[in-house]
């Protein structure tokens, strides 16, 4: 089997690397020097340890009883772990809210508060506050025809004259029921 030049090549690049491995690798391996250890001063280590009983079992930490300093200043520092987290839960109310535009509409032959959005369950009462200067109106959320594009809710034309003039539509709004 011939090698062609590529292969002459990478076996070639392959014992470079090699030598260079094994050279730093016996560098760095530590082989001692008979001169080496001579010439260097001897040290000594001591160690001390020293614990501290603590009366709160839950604590953490030599200082976990001094509650006098600040925290990033070794003060007190946290409780053990409980392998648990907090976690937020939306109040009652939060659950029923959503963001979108609204837009207007008039319905036919109607003159009560009504409006659609289409997120919010039909029959509910809804209430719609403008983003832009917090007005806010109820109205019953009925099936109406498709939505205008750009808008989550329609709202009858008298109604929202009560949240907005008819240029700004349409108008950010969160829908709540």
């Amino acid at each position: 089997m011939t090698m062609t030049v590529y292969d002459r090549r990478r076996i070639g690049v392959l014992a470079v690397v090699t030598t260079v491995v094994a050279l730093v690798f016996a560098s760095v391996g530590g082989s001692s020097d008979s001169r080496s250890t001579d010439t260097a001063a001897p040290t000594t280590v001591e160690s001390t340890t020293t614990s501290t009983p603590l009366d709160d079992a839950a604590a953490v930490g030599p200082l976990a009883d001094d509650s006098s300093k600040p925290v990033n200043l070794d003060g007190p520092l946290a409780q053990q772990p409980t392998g648990t987290a907090p976690i937020a839960y939306p109040g009652p109310g939060e659950m029923n809210r959503v963001n979108g535009k609204a837009s207007y509409v008039r319905f036919p032959d109607y003159n009560s508060a009504i409006c659609y959005a289409s997120t919010a369950p039909l029959g509910a009462e809804v209430t719609i506050v403008n983003l832009n200067n917090g007005r806010s109106l109820r109205c019953s959320n009925i099936f109406a025809v498709t939505l205008p594009s750009g808008a989550d809710v329609v709202i009858h034309t008298p109604l929202y004259l009560q949240i907005a003039n008819l240029v700004d539509a349409p108008l950010p709004v969160t829908v709540s029921w």
